[in-house]
């Protein structure tokens, strides 16, 4: 039990909700009073009772003010977060329950409050639990909101790095269908190598394992072009081919008769005029 004392207890030192639990508590607590007229007490038989429920309920008001607000503020090293504890969160509210004890009690003898000053110390900690008691409820339920907004938050940044892992590991595809819809080229992007016109269909070279292999299909390479545009890693190295960036491992050749060079595929692609500027810039990067 003792140990269970040393655990952690967030502490809420958040001062304008503080400030604002506070104005809450007292308000809450006069109206309480009031209306209730809670363990017996009559706060109705004399004008000046109205007094009286004010000034104890400033007294609460100041109370917790002094306790959360300023007394903080002068031992910051004492009111530690990182080193607050359920025994620490006990001690604290056990002195500033006696310390609205003390004032309700002045209070009463005072205001000479007939329904006090018989039982004085009984009366007026009865009285003090109720400030108390709503001010720790509210703050409870503060750091409650406070847990399940970090979890919420955290459960969204989990399920946004998933997604963005998942994204990663799911390879893109690159999908080409022929002009009748009947024959359909469909690979994992990295492994296209080349796509190139003859005549009225293309040939698409791509890896498989350690091997080149090429299918053919019947559709234009403008219809292609449209059909890929999306892939920013295939691009238009000659007005018959396309080519797979990445895949490309030297530019040869030199002057007007530039060629890309991939590793197995036994031929070299032709570079026009137009685009060697571009893609020695892509090679550099």
């Amino acid at each position: 039990m003792f140990e269970n004392l040393n655990q952690h207890y967030p502490f809420n030192n958040n001062f304008k909700h503080n400030l604002r639990t506070i104005v809450l508590v007292s308000m809450g607590f006069m109206l309480l009073m009031l209306y209730f007229q809670p363990f017996g007490i009559n706060f109705m038989n004399t004008s000046k009772d109205g007094y009286f429920v004010l000034t104890i309920g400033i007294v609460s008001a100041v109370v917790l003010f002094l306790s959360t607000l300023i007394v903080p503020g002068m031992f910051p090293v004492l009111f530690d977060t990182s080193r607050w504890t359920i025994r620490k969160e006990l001690i604290w509210n056990f002195c500033m329950f006696a310390a609205m004890v003390i004032g309700f009690t002045m209070t009463a003898l005072i205001f000479n409050h007939e329904s006090l000053v018989s039982l004085t110390l009984f009366r007026s900690g009865a009285l003090a639990l109720l400030p108390l008691i709503l001010f720790n409820l509210l703050n409870y339920n503060h750091s409650l909101k406070a847990k399940v907004a970090k979890a919420i938050e955290s459960g969204r940044h989990w399920l946004s790095d998933e997604h963005k892992v998942s994204e990663k590991t799911v390879p893109e595809k690159l999908h080409i269908a022929s002009e009748n819809g009947k024959e359909v080229f469909d690979k994992n992007l990295k492994d296209v190598v080349l796509i190139q016109s003859a005549n009225n269909y293309i040939e698409i070279f791509y890896r498989e394992g350690d091997k080149i292999r090429r299918q053919i299909l019947r559709q234009t390479l403008h219809a292609t072009e449209k059909q890929i545009d999306k892939f920013d890693i295939i691009k238009k190295c000659h007005r018959c081919c396309l080519v797979n960036t990445n895949q490309i491992t030297r530019l040869a050749g030199a002057a007007s008769n530039y060629t890309l060079e991939v590793e197995g595929l036994g031929f070299s692609i032709p570079l026009s005029r137009q685009k060697v500027l571009e893609f020695k810039n892509l090679l550099k990067r």
